[in-house]
This record gives structure tokens, C-alpha cells and sequence, in this order.
């Protein structure tokens, strides 16, 4: 076999897993859109409402004090604990210092 049909046979391979990479997105896409509108949500919609709700309850009870407790972590250890709180602050988009976390339990 020469390098010229080589490359074409490596060429086509590549070609049919591009294609079938394309077609399992699509799918993904047409399924996504098919059980927002089921649950009757758009997919714009549905992670907004409760962060504007967390927002709106975080603004009507802020205030600048720090929390000193401690939080009980049950099976998680300090490290995936820092790294949940971190998540929850970003998501949110509430500081660090305006959040009161009491307890955090890993669910098996």
C-alpha cells in the first residue's frame, strides 16, 4: 500500500468520526430542546430563576459582618469543602464573606 492511499484512507476515517461527532451533537441539541419544551421552559430560563431568587434574598439580608463559626463537614474533607464553597460563591455571584455555610455532607 502506498502513502498516498494511506492518507486517504486516514482522511476518510477521519472524515466519518467528524461526521458522527456532528450527528451525536445534534441529537444532544434536539433532545435538550425537546424536554425544555415539555418541562415548558426555555433553556435560557430555567438556571436564571433561582440565582435571581438567591440574589434578591442575599441583597435583602446583607450586611458586612464576618461569619467566625465552624462547619460541620460529614464524609467531605477540608479541601472538596473549600472547593464547594467556592463553586456555590461564583455561581451565585455572592461573596465569600456573605455566605453562612452550616454543614456540607457528601451523598452517596
Amino acid at each position: 500500500m502506498g502513502a498516498g492511499r494511506a492518507l486517504i484512507i486516514a482522511a476518510s476515517g477521519f472524515m466519518v468520526v467528524f461526521l458522527m461527532l456532528c450527528l451525536l451533537w445534534f441529537i444532544i441539541v434536539m433532545v435538550n430542546k425537546i424536554t425544555m419544551a415539555l418541562e415548558g421552559k426555555t433553556a435560557e430560563e430555567a438556571p436564571a430563576a433561582p440565582v435571581r431568587e438567591t440574589l434578591a434574598a442575599a441583597e435583602a439580608s446583607a450586611d458586612d459582618t464576618v461569619y467566625g463559626g465552624e462547619i460541620a463537614l460529614y464524609d467531605v474533607d477540608e479541601k472538596t469543602a473549600a472547593c464547594i464553597m467556592a463553586i456555590i460563591s461564583d455561581e451565585t455571584k455572592i461573596p465569600l464573606n456573605q455566605l453562612i455555610f452550616k454543614s456540607i455532607k457528601a451523598l452517596n
